[in-house]
Formats: C-alpha cells, structure tokens, sequence
C-alpha cells in the first residue's frame, strides 16, 4: 500500500511540473488559489502615471546572496522586455555607492530617482527555494514575488507571485526501471543550470501580467 502510495506522488509530480500555469489576477476570481498559478494584481496607477523607467532594487533572499544575485539580474532582463529604460542591478549599486545613497532609506530613494531620473523600481522575493533527492526521485523548486513601486510615495503598481518546479527520476516499477530511475534522479540533483532556468521561467511567466508600458 505505500509503495502504491509512494509511486502514485512521483507519478503525479513528474506530470504536474510540466502543466501549464494559470494567471489569476486579484479580485478576478473566487477559484482557489493553487500553487503553480501565476498570481497578479495591477494598479490602474501603472496605466495613469506609465512606468518609463525602473530601477531593480536588491532582491529579498535572506541567506541566499547567490540566488538574490540571479534574481535581480533576471528581472531586471525580463523588464527590458515592457519598459525603455530598466537600470540594472550593477548599475543602481554603482549609482548608490558613488553618491552615497542608501536605498533602504525613503528619503535617500527620493534622492536617487531625481538623480536617475527614473521613478521606479523593482524587487523580487524569494519566499520558497526547494532541492529534494530521495532515491529514484528529483525535485527542484523556486517561488517568488516581484514588487513594482512607485518611489515618490510608495505607491504599489504591480505584483505577481509564482512557483515553478521540475522533477525527475522513475517509477520503480522493476530492477531495469529503478536503476534507470535513480541515475535520472541523480544527474538532475546535480544539474546546476535547472534553478536558473526556473527562475527564467518564473520571471518570463509573470511578466506576461505586466502590459507594455506606454
């Protein structure tokens, strides 16, 4: 009966994780919430007072620099696709460090955006960071928010929140299948490129919430 059990979640994990997500946007729907939706919400601010530039802000990775690192890049790349003008991570550090700015500060924010000329940033969130191997079995997941804010006075203009996971490995199903099963799972729990590319696939899924700004 566990072994029933056990094989009937790697099955419905490895098929779950190539699902397409749905988009929810809030206050659009009373469906319940899953885990791999694409949640949004968007002000009507971002369609009165249309974003020409936004800075990306430090990501919010507590005891993870390397994946607030990636995080910031990514947004900052996937931005470029909706707005003129995005000033990306080195750069906003660079700024912040030559004129002294801390950004953590509102009014040192107000300050560089008049220095920038750019009203706007952006931070992702990264509020799950998964990485499971258990024998034939391989699971890697990231979830994270992004924030859109206005600088002037903190006025929100958009949000999303996504998880994304892969998994990979074998039902055991015989001796050849769990062989199979654990080398899969194996190369996949060492493959280092797949947590980057969910974070792409997270960051390219919620930028389709995001319109072109105009």
């Amino acid at each position: 009966m566990r072994v029933a059990l056990f094989m009937s979640v790697i099955v419905l994990l490895l098929t779950s994780c190539v699902t397409a997500p749905s988009y929810k946007k809030a206050g659009a729907t009373t469906e319940p919430m899953q885990a791999g939706d694409v949640n949004y919400k968007l002000s009507g601010l971002y369609h009165r007072d249309p974003p020409d530039c936004i800075s990306v802000f430090e990501s919010d990775a507590p005891d993870q620099p390397v994946m607030g690192k990636a995080l910031s890049v990514a947004l900052a790349r996937h931005l470029g696709e909706k707005v003129d003008r995005v000033i990306f991570p080195r750069v906003r550090a660079r700024i912040a460090q030559q004129q002294g700015y801390d950004l953590n500060d509102a009014t040192d924010r107000a300050r560089y955006a008049s220095h920038t000329r750019c009203r706007f940033y952006a931070r992702a969130v990264l509020y799950d960071l998964g990485d499971d191997y258990v024998g034939v079995f391989a699971k890697k997941q990231v979830g994270v928010m992004v924030q859109m804010m206005r600088i002037q006075d903190e006025e929100p203009v958009w949000q999303a929140a996504h998880t994304v996971w892969r998994a990979d490995g074998g039902v055991p199903t015989s001796p050849l299948a769990l062989v199979g099963g654990v080398a899969q799972a194996a190369m996949f729990s060492a493959d280092e490129e797949i947590i980057p590319s969910l974070i792409d696939d997270a960051m390219r899924r919620m930028m389709r919430t995001l319109p072109l700004a105009s």
